[in-house]
């Protein structure tokens, strides 16, 4: 077995910032044993020729749902080039129904009604229209809103008496459901619908993690395990993976419970180098596109300023509690109101209880207040965002939040306020290639080609560093992971192109010729390593 590779023929950036990259990188036991000139370089195995490849710190996904971007492969997706219209979907999924199984439930996805020259979602006459007779459940891009036809409805047990659950919404006409569910409401369709075998779940969320090995990710975050299952069926799951063993990426996993069903469940927060279970998630509001992002003021477009998905006296105490019994909370908020209750929360628990380790996270933070970055920064809150949402959503904010939208999704701001910025793709929401995201840091381009909040934008070193050691922070891995220098993990990947040289358009096409993890190859179709 050798033990010693030395790295050779390319350039190798120690961090996003290395301004003098190194021409030699020897691996040993797992780690970084030494970088320097070539003529310097000490013994070895093993010389890898990496041919001209640029070597990063292996990336990371602060935020994806890896079992959700699995399940959306399967169903029929309304973002291909034969679903650009709702009328256009409507019919491709009458296909698909006349050549499935008479029994089978028929399940769509990607669904963003703003792309759409209609505007608006599949409701349950509109589906009902091209498929009468078996269960339709469709899911918007977001996994925030689900669309049913009635067969759904009726085998779903819900009517017009169904009441709407804390923090979600059957949406109604004339007193009548009209198939599409929101927020809390989607979510108890979801867990309801029938799925597949564990297996097969498996297999296709292994599928993802491997997709994301071939972009150079050695590390991401299931952001929120439960969110479409449930919890206790997903985590199933998940220890079947981890039986199998032999994973490309080290896993670190947002629990969807809250601190009293942790301990009910014998859960206490743990991690190894490969497998961290140390925070506990909670969504504070909606998203914007549903108008459920919880806002100070009100929408450009609907009557209302969205809503908190739970009591303000039930989130303060989840954060407490999970402060308390030293969890790491990652908290969903996007709107303005929400994104100033969460921050009050951690501020108050940290008060209250002193402990190492007291970065807790804000996932998107998505339409702040600027007054909140300085507060934030004072309190060490980690930003999670997702700059793959701007090409996807970003033209349909000015709809919803008027001359304001330009404060949607900041980066730059968050920077200069000295917060630490993570990079992530929320997919199947965003992009999952780690690249794209990148590209949009940089070009803040929507899709009809619009360039979103100028002021925004940031360099690539500094969107490199987000997905590198801005990740590795958010995932409590720093000191160990996130950067190329000695005695640090062998976290690293080959690149086809140089991010720092290369144009932004091939920014975002950027793929890995090898994935190295912990000095095991991950990923390697040339056989380099």
């Amino acid at each position: 077995m050798v033990k010693r590779h030395l790295l050779t023929g390319g350039t190798i950036y120690r961090h996003a910032w290395d301004e003098h990259p190194a021409e030699a990188m020897l691996i040993a036991d797992g780690r970084v044993a030494w970088l320097g000139a070539v003529q310097d370089a000490p013994s070895s195995d093993r010389v890898v020729d990496i041919e001209g490849g640029t070597v990063l710190p292996g990336l990371t996904d602060a935020h994806v749902h890896l079992l959700a971007v699995g399940q959306a492969r399967k169903q029929i997706s309304a973002a291909g080039p034969d679903s650009q219209s709702l009328g256009a979907y409507l019919q491709r999924l009458q296909e698909v129904h006349e050549s499935l199984p008479t029994d089978e439930w028929l399940f769509g996805g990607d669904v963003n009604e703003q792309l759409w020259p209609e505007k608006q979602m599949p409701d349950r006459a509109a589906i009902d229209a091209v498929v009468p007779d078996r269960p339709v459940l469709l899911r918007r891009f977001c996994g925030h809103v689900a669309m049913m036809n009635s067969h759904a409805l009726e085998a779903l047990g819900l009517c017009p008496e169904t009441a709407d659950p804390s923090g979600g919404q059957f949406d109604r006409r004339d007193g009548a459901l009209t198939g599409i569910a929101r927020e809390r409401a989607a979510e108890l369709v979801f867990r309801a619908a029938p799925r597949p075998a564990d297996g097969e779940i498996a297999k296709s969320t292994r599928q993802v993690m491997d997709d994301l090995s071939r972009a150079g990710v050695t590390a991401a975050v299931d952001a929120a395990v439960g969110f479409t299952f449930g919890f206790e069926p997903e985590w199933a799951i998940w220890k079947l993976l981890r039986q199998q063993g032999d994973l490309p990426l080290r896993l670190g996993f947002m629990a969807q419970i809250d601190p009293g069903t942790a301990e009910v469940l014998s859960l206490e927060p743990g991690r190894d180098p490969w497998w961290q279970w140390r925070t506990l998630k909670i969504f504070v509001d909606g998203i914007i596109g549903a108008r459920t992002a919880a806002l100070h003021g009100r929408y450009h477009d609907v009557v209302g300023s969205g809503h908190l998905m739970h009591d303000l006296a039930d989130i303060q105490d989840f954060v407490h509690e999970a402060h308390r019994r030293g969890w790491q909370v990652a908290a969903h908020a996007i709107g303005d109101r929400a994104i100033d209750v969460i921050i009050g929360a951690i501020a108050s628990a940290q008060a209250a209880c002193q402990r190492e380790e007291t970065r807790h996270r804000v996932e998107h933070f998505g339409f702040p207040d600027p007054s909140a970055f300085q507060r934030a920064a004072e309190l060490g809150i980690i930003i999670v965002t997702q700059p793959s949402f701007i090409p996807r959503m970003a033209d349909a904010w000015p709809i919803a939040l008027g001359d304001q939208h330009h404060r949607c999704f900041p980066a730059r701001s968050l920077i200069d306020a000295g917060l630490c910025v993570a990079g992530s793709s929320d997919s199947p929401t965003g992009a999952l290639s780690p690249w794209e995201g990148i590209q949009a840091f940089v070009t803040r381009r929507t899709a009809s080609g619009k360039q979103m909040a100028a002021q925004e934008t940031l360099s690539v070193r500094q969107s490199v560093d987000a997905y590198t050691n801005g990740g590795a922070v958010a995932m409590q891995h720093n000191g160990w992971r996130g950067t190329l220098i000695t005695g640090m993990a062998a976290d690293f990947a080959v690149l086809d192109k140089n991010p720092f040289s290369c144009s932004s358009e091939d920014l975002g096409r950027i793929t890995s010729r090898l994935t190295v993890v912990g000095g095991q190859t991950a990923h390697d179709p040339e056989g380099i390593w």
